[in-house]
């Protein structure tokens, strides 16, 4: 099908594609019942535009960038995780480390302009997860002086915006094809969850591109570098790291593991201490032994064990499921993977069996894998990117409540495709 130049259909770009967006950013909230159907006006548009409309990159860069800039001036609303953010960045100012206690815990001993933000926050009996390069944009708002949340909101969303930019240029350079960086930029759920709700996945992405970027390029150890800045901003690249073992052979597979530790050590130096590792590996324990949200295999094993034991196993299913996880990634790595692998289609089963098996998927936790299919061509992340807002039906006034059938209807619309995808080696955008 001949596609239509971009000019000629910005009316359709604003009316289908960014007044959704708009409408769920400044008027609905997450437990609203409009929210999914909104949405899917916003991806009926974005799967339109990206059958049947031609951009140039600096046409969709720029379109991309104001669709962004649009949601600047509201608070997230769909994650109150951005008030931990702050809290991180502020408390780092006062010379704590946030790891090392809880806000529950350091509440009584810090300044009184705290508590209103104290008392925003969702986890507060918990040591913050989150890494050092986090940490550091966290604590840009207190460097520069500044304690008001909607202005520290504002510049942590500058900062996401830039590495936003960096992801569709490299995203550009490995494809060199405007309609696959498309997938990304003009995605609903990546515009709503990245600069709209401030989630890091993008920071994420750009390290792993550019490292992947400088792998192709021969710059190897620059590239490690790269991935260390990956992990030291959210973990998720560690579970890629056995794959360098077969891409690159021993010699520079070695030498790369020895750039990342160092990296690691460096970064986090003024971090380390063994009481705030203690507070960060707790923290990182009673996320996998605790936290539930949206899981696939282990909402199925919970059932099983709710009948046969009669009680939630989180404690002991959560690390058993991250076990079999880590395994199964480890087989693939050193069997499935050669020096030939395509390294999209690599990262994608990785980061998909690890999804399957976790036991928390929240939305934006699927976008690294939209941003693999750029490159790889699956069509599974980005079916993927709306059906895993049907997990906020379960938000109320109540709480939350796990949504079983919508979560199950998710699920098993992604193992079929995705296994149709896998085992017959067809990714379903390859050609589109």
């Amino acid at each position: 099908m001949p596609k239509s130049r971009f000019g000629l259909n910005t009316v359709w770009l604003v009316l289908g594609l960014v007044l959704p967006i708009l409408v769920v950013h400044y008027g609905v909230s997450r437990d609203s019942v409009w929210l999914v159907p909104i949405c899917g006006i916003s991806f009926l548009a974005y799967v339109f535009f990206y059958l049947t409309v031609e951009f140039t990159f600096s046409q969709l860069l720029i379109v991309a960038l104001l669709i962004r800039l649009g949601l600047f001036f509201g608070s997230p609303t769909l994650s109150d995780d951005y008030f931990r953010f702050v809290w991180d960045g502020q408390i780092r100012s006062e010379g704590r480390s946030p790891y090392q206690s809880t806000p529950e815990q350091l509440i009584g001993e810090l300044p009184e302009d705290l508590s209103a933000l104290y008392m925003s926050l969702n986890s507060k009996e918990y040591h913050s997860t989150y890494p050092p390069i986090s940490q550091y944009i966290f604590s840009i708002p207190a460097w520069l002086g500044i304690q008001d949340i909607s202005w520290s909101v504002t510049i942590i969303r500058t900062t996401l915006l830039l590495f936003e930019i960096g992801v569709m240029w490299l995203m550009f350079q490995l494809t060199a094809s405007v309609s696959k960086v498309l997938i990304y930029a003009l995605n609903p759920l990546v515009i709503l969850e990245l600069v709209g709700n401030l989630h890091f996945e993008g920071v994420v992405i750009f390290f792993i591109l550019f490292a992947w970027w400088l792998y192709d390029k021969g710059y190897w150890i620059k590239a490690a570098t790269a991935l260390s800045f990956g992990i030291l901003t959210k973990l998720t690249p560690l579970m890629f790291l056995p794959v360098l073992f077969k891409k690159l052979g021993f010699q520079k597979s070695l030498l790369s593991y020895i750039v990342i530790g160092l990296t690691l050590i460096i970064i986090s130096f003024p971090f380390m201490d063994l009481e705030i590792l203690k507070g960060l590996g707790n923290g990182l324990d009673l996320f996998f032994r605790k936290f539930e949200f949206n899981a696939g295999l282990f909402f199925l094993f919970r059932e099983i064990g709710y009948w046969y034991k009669g009680y939630d196993m989180v404690q002991t299913l959560g690390p058993w499921l991250s076990y079999t996880a880590l395994g199964a990634i480890l087989i693939y790595s050193l069997i499935g993977v050669n020096k030939d692998t395509n390294w999209a289609k690599t990262f994608t089963i990785i980061l998909f069996v690890q999804l399957l098996f976790a036991t928390t998927v929240h939305p934006w936790y699927v976008i690294p894998l939209l941003a693999f299919t750029v490159i790889s061509g699956y069509a599974f992340p980005v079916i993927w990117s709306f059906l895993v807002l049907l997990s906020y039906l379960g938000y109320s006034d109540v709480g939350y409540e796990h949504p079983f059938s919508w979560i199950a209807l998710e699920h098993i619309v992604i193992v079929v495709v995705a296994g149709y995808e896998f085992i017959k080696d067809k990714p379903l955008l390859k050609n589109v």
